[in-house]
């Protein structure tokens, strides 16, 4: 009978320091619970990406410290949101093409977590939850543009852009060019470089609108071939577009020819060969003026033919100025007595010379 009592002691014995080891070695129990939503799905577009309506199920979380993790397809950490508001904040966009996954994480302070690059370099006591996945595609992206608007007047003066930029660190697509449309969407150019879009003469393509792009395409596309925009087929991208307006305004044109000089001795003396460019020239209304040197109007002929039968030598000594007009209804060009006094929209060319020399006998 005490032999049993006495192994029935040992036995108690034993049990109680067993338990007692136990509790010394016991290691934290860590769990991090199931989060949902997702998957997600981005273009890689230049455009913020933010994942929503991911929750946590916690119910049976246990651990003294969380936070989030974010990594690539490698296990590779690239953030640590603490919290899920911080999760979603993050612009998904700024990582560029790839695959993330988002994870849910308790641990404890033994854990270095907080530090370790990578997801197979985790150490201690900790646990992650299951993951979301988040696919960042690469798509065809033209970019950015920036400069202008635009605003010339078509007057036979050479009309470049200057001082546009391309912001490309969104850009993607195997090949580029810049794109001229006018209002319709009809393509009128299509330069090579930013260096060729301005060295292009906007006068040139006279009054309206005009728009230039830049674009980013695959081989699949017709965009070098394409009428209009809208015909543009295959993978491409148009940036945003900056407007060039062409207005046109009362512009005389040019004429040349001279300079002359005559005697005045009696006998006739008539300009000829002088000619017009009205390439450029607009303008309701014509005609011709005759100045002298101070800007006093001395007479309008409304034709050219009318110019060359003036008969200078009638003038007398001095100096004449020949000039081609354009004017509208609003103009008094035709009753003003000198250049100064001309009012209205009016626009005069350049200026021929006519020298009326004394003669000495």
């Amino acid at each position: 009978m005490f032999k049993r009592i006495i192994l029935g002691c040992l036995a108690i014995s034993f049990f109680a320091v067993s338990c007692s080891d136990d509790d010394d070695n016991n290691t934290p129990v860590v769990e991090a619970g199931t989060i949902s939503g997702g998957p997600f799905e981005f273009d890689v577009d230049g455009e913020p990406d933010f994942v929503t309506g991911i929750t946590l199920d916690s119910s049976t979380s246990v651990g003294t410290n969380r936070t989030w993790v974010i990594t690539d397809e490698a296990g590779n950490i690239l953030g640590r949101p603490g919290t899920l508001e911080m999760v979603e904040g993050v612009n998904f966009d700024d990582a560029g093409a790839g695959t993330c996954f988002i994870w849910y994480a308790r641990f404890e302070d033994d854990s270095n977590i907080t530090t370790a690059e990578t997801v197979d370099e985790i150490t201690g006591t900790f646990d992650l939850s299951n993951s979301i996945e988040v696919v960042r595609n690469q798509v065809v992206n033209a970019g950015a543009i920036s400069g202008g608007p635009f605003s010339f007047d078509v007057d036979g003066e050479v009309d470049n852009v200057s001082g546009i930029t391309l912001d490309a660190t969104n850009a993607f697509g195997s090949n580029s060019t810049w794109v001229i449309t006018d209002d319709a969407g009809n393509i009128l150019g299509r330069p090579g470089t930013l260096e060729m879009v301005e060295g292009v003469d906007f006068d040139e393509a006279g009054v309206g609108v005009c728009f230039i792009w830049y674009a980013r395409f695959e081989d699949d596309s017709n965009i070098t071939t394409a009428a209009t925009v809208d015909e543009i087929t295959g993978t491409f991208d148009l940036s945003n577009s900056i407007e060039v307006v062409r207005n046109q305004v009362t512009n005389a044109g040019k004429i040349s020819g001279g300079p002359f000089s005559f005697d005045v001795d009696g006998m006739e003396d008539n300009v000829s060969g002088i000619t017009l460019d009205a390439t450029n020239a607009f303008g309701t209304n014509s005609t011709w003026v005759i100045t002298d040197e101070a800007g006093n109007i001395l007479g309008r002929p409304g034709t050219l033919e009318m110019v060359e039968n003036v008969d200078f030598d009638d003038a007398g000594v001095g100096v004449c100025f020949i000039w081609y007009a354009r004017f509208e209804d609003d103009s008094n060009i035709t009753m003003a007595a000198t250049v100064d006094a001309i009012t209205g929209t009016y626009d005069l060319s350049n200026s021929i010379r006519v020298d009326r020399n004394a003669v000495v006998r």
